[in-house]
């Protein structure tokens, strides 16, 4: 049974030779209030790095040999990587035989954790690895905008072939939608191969290239973004989700009904407040649109005039759909903090409305599970009445700095 100590963190900073970061400010206007909101975010040139030899845990987490875990810059915090780690183990329940990785120097409040994982047969080797998660928005704000990265990182690095590696927790018709957007900048054919190791087991690597993630939150809780590789990105989304129809304007309302968690219990009595303000418009209340093509999702989300999304589990999608001429409005738990998802936003010269629902019941204690709510009709109303002086045309859209085509 090999075991693995851990002896550091190594993050974007220690990684990167030269590695710039600026300042780049940012104004956020919001539709709920009118009000422009300056602000600030890192700006940084994406970086990639050859690792030698290690171990892949969980299908996203890289920790070498010598015990270096891959950590700030790489994932959205370093602070969250023990943490989701020590959860696997306790879901697994994996025991130590000949056939299990043992990881010592995870810690938590409880005290040293011995991490234990299954040991993959499989093997990767000479592939880039982009990790992931089945987060779609996190996805769209990490991971995705990096394949346009792919056709500049092969001829540099001979070795490595071209393989995609990347959890089996990814629906693989995300990999295959950002690989498509990235290659139809130039129309080029990548010809990449795609491989997703299983996220329930230690995977042995040898000579991986990895990439830095698009966006992340360093240990002072400061956003961090490539913010040209990002905005890049968006436009090519907006390009090829861009179609043209002689029937109504319409707006998409996205639908958690049959959702786990994060319902809106008062959804029907908000979509007939949607229906009186905008009478002329279709409204599409979309509760599965996960079962369309990544392709069709996104032009529904592009050409609509506003789009009125419950739970945010697709802002980093969402957001990267939202036109010059349309309007955003999220219906949010006041349980989260939309800090990241608000300069993310701003970082794309775009711009949103929040609305806040009030948790039903006891409150849940998880990461990642959150209370189904009930909405302020009358300020959902009021918002309504709001956006619609844009949606409408009676006020112009803002402009703050160059804005996506």
């Amino acid at each position: 049974m090999p075991i693995l100590r851990l002896k550091k963190y190594l993050g974007i900073r220690e990684i990167g030779e030269n590695l710039d970061f600026s300042r780049q400010d940012v104004s956020y206007f919001d539709f709920s209030n009118f009000s422009i909101l300056p602000t600030n975010i890192n700006k940084f040139q994406p970086i990639v790095t050859i690792l030698e030899s290690g171990w892949i845990i969980d299908g996203r987490f890289v920790i070498t040999d010598d015990g270096s875990v891959i950590g700030e810059g790489f994932n959205w915090s370093e602070a969250g990587i023990g943490v989701v780690i020590i959860a696997q183990n306790k879901k697994l329940k994996v025991k130590e035989n000949s056939n299990t990785l043992s990881i010592k120097g995870f810690s938590n409040d409880e005290g040293p954790q011995s991490v234990i994982r299954e040991i993959d047969n499989d093997e990767i080797a000479n592939s880039i690895f982009v990790s992931g998660f089945n987060n779609l928005s996190h996805f769209m704000m990490e991971i995705a905008p990096k394949t346009i990265l792919v056709p500049l990182i092969l001829p540099k690095y001979p070795s490595i072939n071209k393989s995609i590696i990347l959890s089996d927790l990814v629906p693989k018709k995300w990999i295959d939608y950002c690989l498509n957007t990235a290659s139809s900048i130039d129309k080029s054919n990548f010809d990449l191969s795609i491989k997703q190791i299983n996220s329930d087991k230690a995977i042995r690597f040898k000579n991986i290239l990895v990439i830095s993630s698009t966006s992340y939150k360093d240990s002072e809780n400061k956003i961090n973004m490539s913010v040209n590789q990002a905005k890049f990105f968006s436009m090519q989304m907006c390009k090829n989700a861009f179609s043209t129809t002689d029937e109504k304007p319409y707006i998409i309302y996205l639908s958690r009904k049959n959702a786990a968690h994060r319902k809106t219990l008062n959804q029907e009595n908000l979509i007939v407040i949607i229906k009186k303000i905008f009478p002329n418009f279709n409204l599409i209340v979309e509760d599965e649109i996960h079962k369309l093509s990544m392709e069709d999702q996104a032009k529904l989300i592009y050409n609509a005039k506003l789009v009125i999304e419950e739970g945010g589990g697709s802002t980093g999608f969402v957001s990267n759909l939202i036109g010059n001429n349309s309007v955003y409005v999220t219906i949010q738990t006041a349980q989260r903090q939309l800090d990241a998802a608000k300069l993310y936003l701003a970082g794309l010269n775009k711009y949103a409305a929040w609305i806040f629902g009030e948790p039903v019941g006891e409150l849940t204690e998880s990461l990642v599970v959150d209370n189904d709510i009930i909405v302020d009709e009358s300020k959902f109303e009021r918002l309504m009445i709001q956006v619609s002086l844009f949606v409408l045309g009676k006020f112009p859209m803002p402009i703050i700095g160059d804005k996506i085509k």
